[in-house]
């Protein structure tokens, strides 16, 4: 490695200098956003009165009244410093990397803070991860064009720049200037998320111009927004963990230290010949061929053009028959088309963790999906073409589905058969294509492809990512308030974890492997008790550790690392068996062991600010939800556009933002009440919120 000025950051080490419009091109950006910010900023501080003056109106009690009026005081006499904090923080982000690995910060060592401090960052990643959804595609454009700038052209500036992250953080150092009480800091964040956050979008669009104008292309060809290719096509969730472990999102407390490994990612790329064999001499793959075939047997209707008919014109064009009414040229670019659609849901359908109750399902939607291919190429050369991005988001959610039991796959069904019709094109429209229909190139064909086989990993990772989430929040529910010491850390860690996470993966949540894999970790759980010392026996020791020993061999962990982990919990039973040794550790308060923030419903007069906090979990934009419509009167699967707490209302739309329905807030709790309106997916936060609610209600 070239050696460089020990003040320049690691990102930039061992790179060329930046050439001088490389360096003004980044200079004027950065003067332009922070620009940017501080008007938002500038238009929160002036909203600021009134929105805190009807949250005061709107308080329950005197104490949560007075906490909207101090932060408004707090609000006036601190605004011009932390607009000057703000922007002074914003531009050193924008320069400059985040902590590198091995700080404090990276390493989320954050053991000496106090419960408020942990409070207000969970409070900054909630608004990033927000922003992150509401601005996704538009950030992934711009993301790509900002690692070119980096990594081609070594522009002097974090690749994490623009990045909500870096926004919040800056927002979140400045906001230290109020020197008051953790409580106000928040409801400012409240004012930050409302006014300055939910209103990014038009910065956003003018970054992203602004870099297209100086002519930056995007370092992202083989994968579409929110996709981070995988380094392995193929393989096991065991196969994606390092050294097979499952490892959390969101670490349970004490288990944080080997959560957030990932390996490199490459691009990826068509197989050679593929999309040209496809294009040059289109046909259909028997899969497809045999689902249009079994189709067209259903008896045609004498009077219409159908799905039937449809099917069989297309099934023999695909074998070089002549269709009455089409011309060579025609009969190739629909052939083109549904031959690419057809290798889509052939992937889709090749995912081991597809549930077999929905891979009918699946295979129905794949006449659907030609439709549209067939009515509009952009279907194939634009990955953000809201029906394709439907259907990777159902297939995720699918590939998903076991892991959330039968209940669960019964509402994704639901889902997928109700959707289907909202986009589902009439046959007779395509009886007769254009005379000049558009053919696909061989390039064209190849990106689609290489962003499919990027959706592919994505549905992976999201197999991975839940099993996590839903495995994290388990043990740490489990073992909270238990002290967990090093030595028990690995047994915990390193094997119970991963073997939790398949069984739910090839068993799911009703089996009798999920449910012994519990059992067992409530004995371990009883045993580290201090006050328990009947649990403590040889003779219960001996055989948990035979039981436990059996259960990992089972699932293809390695014999060495069992005996290691078990030694040590052994290690640990014996210091409470035997007095005198050092203390045991108390529970790591690292901030990945920190739950998201809970309601409590100790009284009436929390009320109103648990419902607030409440719907703003459950009503994420993008979230599905099967909502009832009291104005038809019946229920319709809508995705989360928003929830306004000004005006106590929530927003849903169809997948592609069409049919906007608002929803009071009382309405929408009643609803969810009475399970006349139902949330999909729900994160293990969001779903204990929404649990304790309706607990309390009932």
């Amino acid at each position: 490695m070239v050696n460089g000025n020990p003040k320049v950051v690691s990102l930039l080490r061992g790179k060329g200098k930046p050439a001088e419009g490389t360096a003004q091109l980044v200079e004027t950006l950065r003067l332009q956003v922070v620009e940017a910010l501080r008007e938002r900023l500038n238009i929160m501080f002036d909203g600021a009165d009134d929105l805190l003056f009807e949250f005061a109106e709107r308080a329950t009690n005197n104490q949560d009244r007075r906490l909207f009026f101090d932060t408004m005081r707090a609000v006036r006499l601190d605004r011009k410093n932390m607009t000057t904090r703000f922007c002074d923080n914003y531009s050193k982000g924008f320069d400059a990397a985040f902590p590198v690995p091995g700080s404090r910060e990276a390493d989320g060592e954050l053991s000496l803070q106090k419960n408020e401090a942990v409070e207000l960052d969970i409070a900054v990643s909630n608004m990033a991860a927000k922003a992150d959804g509401l601005y996704k595609t538009t950030l992934w454009d711009i993301g790509g064009r900002v690692k070119t700038l980096v990594e081609n052209h070594h522009a002097p500036m974090s690749i994490d720049a623009l990045a909500p992250l870096t926004i919040c953080r800056a927002f979140r150092s400045a906001a230290e200037t109020l020197n008051v009480g953790s409580d106000v800091e928040l409801v400012v964040f409240k004012l930050f998320d409302r006014l300055v956050i939910s209103e990014l979008a038009d910065l956003y669009f003018k970054a992203l111009n602004f870099l297209k104008q100086q002519g930056v292309q995007s370092a992202h060809s083989g994968y579409g927004p929110g996709h981070v290719p995988s380094a392995r096509p193929g393989g096991t969730l065991r196969g994606d963990m390092p050294n097979g472990e499952a490892t959390a999102t969101h670490a349970p407390r004490g288990f944080s230290d080997q959560f957030g490994q990932t390996a490199a990612q490459p691009e990826f790329r068509a197989p050679a010949g593929l999309a040209a064999s496809m294009m040059t001499s289109p046909a259909l793959d028997p899969q497809s061929l045999a689902s249009l075939q079994r189709l067209s047997a259903t008896p045609p209707d004498a009077a219409a053009y159908s799905n039937a008919s449809l099917a069989a014109d297309l099934a023999a064009a695909s074998q070089g028959l002549t269709i009455l009414g089409w011309t060579p040229r025609q009969t190739a670019a629909y052939v083109q088309r549904a031959s690419l659609v057809g290798h889509m849901f052939n992937d889709i359908l090749a995912d081991p963790h597809l549930p077999n109750s929905l891979r009918v399902q699946f295979d129905g939607l794949r006449l659907s999906t030609m439709k549209v291919a067939l009515k509009d190429i952009a279907f194939i050369s634009d990955p953000d073409h809201p029906v394709r991005g439907l259907i990777n988001e159902l297939a995720t959610m699918a590939s998903t589905a076991r892991t959330g039991g039968p209940e669960h796959q019964a509402r994704i069904a639901e889902l997928v058969s109700q959707i289907q019709q909202q986009f589902d094109i009439a046959a007779e429209s395509l009886r007769k294509p254009p005379p000049e229909i558009e053919l696909i190139a061989t390039d064209q064909a190849e990106r689609f492809i290489e962003q499919q086989m990027a959706q592919t990993a994505t549905r992976r990772q999201a197999i991975v990512a839940k099993v996590r989430r839903i495995i994290a929040g388990e043990l740490h529910l489990r073992t909270s308030g238990t002290p967990i010491s090093d030595e028990v850390r690995p047994l915990l860690n390193s094997l119970w974890a991963p073997m939790m996470a398949m069984h739910l993966l090839h068993h799911g949540p009703e089996s009798a492997e999920w449910k012994q894999g519990f059992a067992e970790l409530d004995q371990i759980v009883a045993m580290l008790d201090p006050a328990r010392d009947d649990q403590r026996s040889e003779a219960l020791r001996r055989e948990l550790r035979a039981e436990l020993a059996t259960a990992f061999k089972a699932v293809g962990l390695a014999e060495a690392r069992i005996n290691d982990a078990l030694n040590g919990f052994e290690a640990a039973l014996g210091k409470l068996i035997h007095p005198g040794q050092p203390n045991q550790p108390s529970a790591d308060p690292s901030p990945d062991a920190v739950p998201p923030p809970v309601l409590h419903a100790a009284t009436a007069a929390d009320a109103t600010e648990n419902v607030t906090e409440l719907l703003e979990q459950l009503v994420q934009p993008g979230a599905w939800f099967l909502v009832h419509d009291h104005d038809r009167n019946e229920g319709r699967w809508m995705k989360a556009v928003a929830y306004y707490a000004g005006l106590d209302c929530a927003a849903f739309a169809e997948f592609d933002g069409s049919n906007t329905l608002l929803l009071k807030s009382r309405m929408l709790l009643d609803d969810l009440l009475v399970r006349r309106t139902v949330p999909i997916d729900l994160d293990p936060a969001a779903r204990a919120a929404l649990d304790r609610y309706l607990a309390r209600a009932a």
